[in-house]
C-alpha cells in the first residue's frame, strides 16, 4: 500500500509539474517562495462559486480560465470539489502559480494546494509534496479528485489550448455532463429519436409539476460537449411488481445510462444520477402515464463515449429511454 500511495502522489506530481509548465508558458512568471505559498493557502475564499477574482494579502486569485469545480460523487455519497485559480503577484501582476481549492460538501471543510509555476523556487515544490502526501493520506478522495481535475487541464492543454466556448461574447465552460449520442428521447407523438438528433423547436413529452402530468413541450435548447466520458447506470422494475404474486410475468430492469451528474426526479426530489441508491423510487412514463419505479441496481455501465448532449425544455425536463429526467 505504501508503494502504491508513493506511485499515486508521483503522478500527481508530474502532472502538476507539466501542467503548470504550459499553463503558465503564456504568461510572466514570477518566482514563488515556500513563504508566499504558505501565505497564498492561508487565504480565506468565502464564497467559492462567487468569489472568481479577488485581492488579499498582496496576491490576486482568478478563477482559471473560468472554470467552474470539477464535481466529484463518489460511491460513499459525498460530493467533493475542486476549484482552481491562477496566482498573481498584486505588486508586479507576474503568475506565481495555481491555487486549487478542495472542498468535501460532508463535512464542509476546505483545503488548498499551491501548485508552484514555471519560475517556483525548490523548496515552494517540496512544501506542495508534502502537503499532497500528509493532507491527502488524511482525507479520502482527495488524491483522485485532484489527480483527475489536473490531469484533464493537462489533457486540454495537450489538445491545443483552452476548453472554453465563446458565446454571444461569454466565457462559458461545461462541466455537468449528460446522455450518449443514441440515448432515445420520447418525442410528442409517441415515437423517439436519438437526443443527437434532436433539433431545437421540436417537440417531446415533457413533466408538468403542476398537474403531475406528462405533457408536450418545445425543445429550447440542445447542448453538446466533447471529451472522454465514462457512463453510469440504475436498473429499476416496477414497484407495483415488488408486492405481485409470484406467478405473475415480471418486466425486466429499465436501464438509464448517463453520465453521473445529470439530474433525475426521485420520490424524494431532484438527485444527479450518481446519487440514487438502491430502493429509491423513480419515474418512467409507460403507458401513458407516469409509474414508479424502484431502483434495484446502480453502477457504471462500462461504456464511454466521447460525445455526451442534453436538452433544455419548456417544462425543465423530458423523458429519455423511458425515464423521467431533469435539466441540468
Amino acid at each position: 500500500m505504501k508503494s502504491l500511495s508513493y506511485l499515486f502522489l508521483l503522478g500527481v506530481a508530474l502532472f502538476t509539474n507539466f501542467f503548470s509548465h504550459r499553463a503558465m508558458a503564456q504568461a510572466t512568471a514570477g518566482t514563488l517562495t515556500a513563504e508566499q505559498a504558505t501565505a497564498v493557502k492561508a487565504i480565506k475564499i468565502a464564497n467559492a462559486d462567487k468569489d472568481t477574482y479577488f485581492k488579499s494579502g498582496g496576491y490576486i486569485l482568478e478563477r482559471y480560465e473560468d472554470r467552474p469545480p470539477y464535481v466529484f460523487t463518489y460511491s460513499d455519497g459525498i460530493t467533493r470539489k475542486v476549484y482552481l485559480y491562477k496566482i498573481y503577484s498584486a505588486a508586479d501582476t507576474k503568475e506565481l502559480g495555481l491555487l486549487a481549492l478542495y472542498q468535501n460538501g460532508k463535512t464542509g471543510e476546505s483545503k488548498s494546494f499551491v501548485v508552484p509555476g514555471v519560475g517556483a523556487d525548490r523548496k515552494a515544490w517540496d512544501a506542495y509534496l508534502d502537503d499532497l502526501k500528509y493532507v491527502g493520506e488524511k482525507e479520502p478522495g482527495l488524491m483522485s479528485a485532484m489527480t483527475f481535475a489536473l490531469s484533464r487541464e493537462m489533457a486540454t492543454l495537450l489538445g491545443g489550448g483552452s476548453a472554453k466556448i465563446d458565446e454571444g461574447g461569454k466565457k462559458k465552460e461545461e462541466y455537468n455532463f449528460c446522455f450518449s449520442a443514441e440515448a432515445p428521447v420520447l418525442l410528442a407523438d409517441g415515437s423517439s429519436k436519438p437526443i443527437a438528433q434532436v433539433a431545437i423547436g421540436e417537440t417531446i413529452m415533457a413533466y408538468e409539476s403542476t398537474s403531475h402530468a406528462v405533457v408536450p413541450a418545445q425543445v429550447t435548447g440542445v447542448q453538446r460537449h466533447k471529451g472522454q466520458f465514462g457512463l453510469i447506470g440504475i436498473w429499476t422494475v416496477p414497484e407495483a411488481e415488488l408486492s405481485a404474486s409470484r406467478t405473475a410475468q415480471l418486466t425486466p430492469p429499465s436501464l438509464l445510462e448517463a453520465t453521473d451528474n445529470h439530474p433525475v426526479l426521485t420520490a424524494s426530489g431532484r438527485k444527479a444520477l450518481g446519487e440514487v441508491v438502491l430502493g429509491e423510487t423513480v419515474y418512467r412514463y409507460e403507458n401513458g402515464r407516469l409509474q414508479s419505479h424502484r431502483v434495484i441496481s446502480t453502477g457504471t455501465t462500462g461504456r464511454y463515449t466521447t460525445t455526451v448532449y442534453s436538452l433544455t425544455t419548456q417544462q425543465g425536463s423530458y423523458v429519455v429511454n423511458g425515464m423521467l429526467v431533469l435539466e441540468k
